[in-house]
């Protein structure tokens, strides 16, 4: 081969090369662009954080202190115990509606799980109890539920002195944050049987209960049936209306 042919090869060759890695890095940008795009639209959900806000930490030590103070030893022994927890609870509830709706799951996704969690303790300090003492065990229950509706009945007629408002009406039950019979902040149930909800906390009972269903076992299931029955069951012997996750 003469040598004009080779270099008139080598300079055929030279521009493929040249456009296959152009291409590449075409497609490497766009990849690049695509996996950038989804990481934005999922921290805009808040399915992901690449740093915690300041107001999100600020909150969850307010969740953390509230479990530690309030949900520690079962819960609230006397009414000013109780009325401190709804306090704290109308403090984060605060807290959490001034956050951006993208920076609201990370607080109520905790907050669920620690009441979540509380919840299962109650019903597990019932069937801990020997058969002769599960009685005593849910009138303990029983009575802090009704100092925790007390408490809130109090907040709920002084928010009311004051204007009412979304103050009032939160604090008449649990919202996002909220603080549940147990002290656990954030997540709870919606206000009990015979507050001023009305018909639309029914509504909120019913997804309520849905929610932590689809998050037990069989057996889990079975035993939070047992023991709302026997709670039921007492409440209604003491003259009550539904409880708490009723």
């Amino acid at each position: 081969m003469s040598t004009a042919a080779i270099r008139s090869s080598r300079t055929t060759r030279v521009p493929t090369r040249e456009a296959g890695a152009s291409n590449r890095g075409l497609w490497v940008a766009v990849i690049a662009g695509l996996v950038l795009l989804a990481l934005i639209a999922a921290w805009f959900m808040g399915w992901i954080s690449f740093w915690t806000d300041p107001r999100v930490v600020e909150i969850q030590q307010l969740q953390q202190e509230a479990q530690k103070q309030f949900g520690e030893g079962g819960g609230p022994k006397t009414i000013a115990e109780a009325t401190a927890a709804v306090t704290a609870m109308n403090t984060i509830r605060t807290k959490v509606e001034s956050l951006p709706p993208h920076l609201r799951p990370q607080v109520e996704r905790e907050g669920g799980s620690m009441f979540r969690s509380a919840f299962r303790a109650r019903i597990d300090s019932y069937f801990a109890a020997s058969p002769e003492k599960r009685q005593a065990e849910l009138d303990r229950q029983i009575d802090q539920e009704e100092m925790m509706r007390k408490a809130f009945d109090a907040g709920r007629a002084i928010a009311g002195v004051f204007g009412g408002g979304q103050g009032s009406q939160a604090a008449g039950g649990t919202a996002q944050g909220g603080t549940a019979p147990g002290g656990t902040t954030g997540g709870g149930p919606p206000a009990p049987t015979g507050s001023s909800s009305g018909s639309s906390s029914e509504e909120s009972r019913n997804k309520w209960r849905k929610s932590m269903i689809d998050r037990t076992t069989p057996e889990q299931r079975s035993r939070y049936v047992e023991y709302r029955r026997a709670m039921d069951e007492r409440r209604e012997q003491r003259g009550l209306p539904g409880g708490w996750g009723r």
